[in-house]
């Protein structure tokens, strides 16, 4: 490569001339020459041109071609001319061109910086390996760290939140800005001590969004007494979310009647009857009892056969008609599919490998044994050829599901579906299905109990202002609260009216915590990313950057 041609790629104040190159094996050397006439002394700042030595530097700088580029560069020490300086000797300053004490050129160095920035020290080295800019890990970590980054302007409307340093044991606070969603700072502790003192040396700040921690609404009120506070909207919702959970959970014993009252009622009384009804007479029973199990089994598909019909042309869907008759929804689909039952001749067995030891096998099974390993290794050692999983598969036919000898009972039914937890249901009153079980255990509950119906009433009409689905004033929602007479609901109404002014804004302004969310989930990530042993320093810095 012609040395014009790389002297052109030099910055153009960088004070230097390419004098040599030579192409080694590993790498491509560019011999440099320093070409000012003068040189500013760091301590003093006058000029000198008395040479006093030469010295060589060597520099890592970006690649040529994937082969590692490095720079020879022949510098000078001159003396100061002043004599009251105490700088003798100084070398020359190369700032367009690298760093004072560096061993790489500001390209290469921010190079690194971003390649730390977005995956950190061990995978960063890794793939700066792999671009052929070999670096360590700690160099890239103390590069991001040493990062100071663009200034950026006081933010006016700020959001915060905490986040988990170690999940129940220390945590931090992340500042986010609103107008630029972008991450300001992140602080230690949640006390709120960090956020006051923060907030009092910006009193720049307008509006504070955040949720409803008792330390950052201490916090806010005490440093920043001007400022608007916003709280936040999901947060709300949880909170209503939890009120009915407690609520719930003290008619424990209502919701198990309502749940067996669902699943006791029929989607249709008559469609059963109807379709037993409509069955062509039974042929004559046969003699042997395997084939009379056929004959009975054989009935009662088609019977089931003729019910999925029916209730199919009523309009059910597959999972209702699962839950009326006992089935599984797949064979229901089955069913809605084929224009005939079909016909799988039930108790017919198929040969296996197994045969020829069947009687080692039953006779193992009936000694107590099950550990289908110990039985495959001792038919192996008898000439058997099959793999472990065809042993398991006829032991479990053979003693059933129970684990006890004997087949499974083919008229067993499934177990009743178990009563939805208050949890669950709780999340049903935030986020309605109708046509889910637990939706439709709530409404029963709510028809049986109209005290609870109407405590439920207020958190949906709750919800409904967090939504902006209605415009009741919070005042006016508490005041119903109390009237009600439920307990979690009036303290729900306490607890909101302690925080009246922030609640309000939440359900009047635009202003919202998301953003905050978000990047605390950026945080996470970045955060598992360095599996945990990242200090805030190096946290602080890559949440910082915007790539």
């Amino acid at each position: 490569m012609e040395a014009s041609i790389l002297e052109a790629l030099l910055p153009p104040e960088a004070g230097v001339r390419i004098q040599n190159v030579a192409l080694e094996r590993s790498a491509v050397i560019v011999e440099l020459v320093t070409t000012s006439a003068t040189a500013a002394c760091p301590r003093c700042g006058g000029p000198s041109a008395a040479v006093h030595s030469r010295y060589r530097r060597r520099l890592q700088d970006q690649p040529c071609r994937g082969q590692p580029l490095r720079l020879a560069l022949t510098a000078r020490k001159f003396v100061c001319s002043r004599a009251a300086c105490r700088q003798r000797v100084f070398c020359e300053r190369l700032p367009e061109l690298t760093a004072p004490h560096a061993r790489t050129t500001d390209e290469l160095t921010d190079t690194h910086r971003a390649i730390g920035l977005a995956l950190g020290g061990e995978a960063g080295a890794r793939l700066a390996a792999t671009l052929s800019v070999p670096t360590s890990p700690d160099t890239l970590l103390r590069r991001v760290k040493a990062h100071a980054g663009a200034p950026d302007p006081p933010p006016r409307y700020v959001g915060l939140d905490d986040w988990a340093c170690r999940k129940g044991q220390s945590y931090g606070t992340i500042l986010i800005d609103l107008e630029r969603r972008t991450v300001i700072d992140i602080l230690p502790g949640r006390d709120g001590e960090a956020v006051k003192q923060w907030l009092t040396a910006n009193p720049q700040v307008e509006v504070i969004t955040r949720d409803r921690w008792p330390a950052y609404i201490e916090a806010a009120t005490a440093a920043a007494p001007h400022a608007k506070q916003v709280a936040d909207r999901f947060h709300l919702l949880r909170n209503v979310r939890e009120a009915v959970e407690k609520l719930l959970a003290r008619h424990s014993t209502a919701i198990r009647a309502a749940s067996a009252d669902v699943g006791a009622r029929p989607i249709d009384a008559t469609a059963g009857n109807e379709a037993l009804s409509s069955a062509p007479p039974a042929p004559a029973e046969p003699r042997s009892k395997k084939a009379q199990h056929r004959a009975v089994q054989r009935r009662l598909r088609e019977g089931r056969f003729r019910q999925v019909k029916e209730l199919t042309a009523q309009g059910h869907s597959s999972r209702a008609i699962a839950r009326r008759l006992g089935m599984n929804v797949k064979a229901v689909l089955r069913y809605r599919r084929l224009d005939q039952c079909p016909n799988w001749a039930p108790g017919r067995t198929s040969p296996t490998q197994l045969d020829p030891w069947a009687t080692i096998v039953a006779d193992w099974v009936a000694a107590g044994n099950r550990n289908t390993a110990d039985l495959h290794r001792g038919l192996k050692s008898q000439g058997y050829r099959g793999g472990y999983d065809a042993v398991r598969r006829y032991v479990n036919r053979l003693i059933g599901s129970s684990g006890r000898p004997g087949r499974r009972d083919p008229d067993a039914r499934p177990r009743p579906p178990a009563a939805p937890s208050a949890r669950k249901l709780s999340f049903r009153v935030v986020n309605p299905k109708p046509e889910s079980r637990s939706a439709r255990v709530l409404r029963r509950l709510r028809e049986r109990n109209p005290k609870l119906d109407a405590a439920l009433a207020l958190a949906e009409e709750l919800m409904a202002m967090v939504r902006r689905q209605c415009s009741t004033p919070l005042p006016v929602w508490a005041s119903k609260a109390e009237a009600a007479g439920d307990t979690d609901v009036r303290n729900l109404a306490v607890s909101l009216m302690q925080d009246a002014a922030a609640v309000e804004a939440a359900l009047t302004t635009s202003w919202s915590n998301g953003p905050v969310e978000g990047h605390v989930n950026r945080l996470k990530t970045i955060k598992r990313q360095m599996y945990g042993r990242a200090g805030m320093a190096l946290l602080r810095a890559r949440l910082r950057h915007k790539g």
